[in-house]
């Protein structure tokens, strides 16, 4: 797989599989290359460099442009 990192996204893979590239608004570009025990349905975990980054960030409603 991929190291964690920034562009690392988790998801539920029933609805987006893994590999996808994406775009997600305020976060940028990403690839689904993680399931976390948590993401079900319409839900995605994004990844940041630093725990700080990710508290600023919050949990939010982004739009997720599928790329392929």
């Amino acid at each position: 797989g991929f190291p964690a990192g920034y562009g690392i996204v988790a998801v539920d893979p029933q609805v987006i599989p893994l590999g996808t590239r994406l775009y997600v608004e305020g976060y940028g570009y990403a690839i689904a290359a993680d399931v976390g025990g948590d993401i079900e349905g319409r839900r995605i975990d994004l990844c940041f460099p630093k725990r700080e980054d990710a508290l600023i960030f919050g949990r939010r409603w982004l739009k997720v442009h599928v790329l392929e």
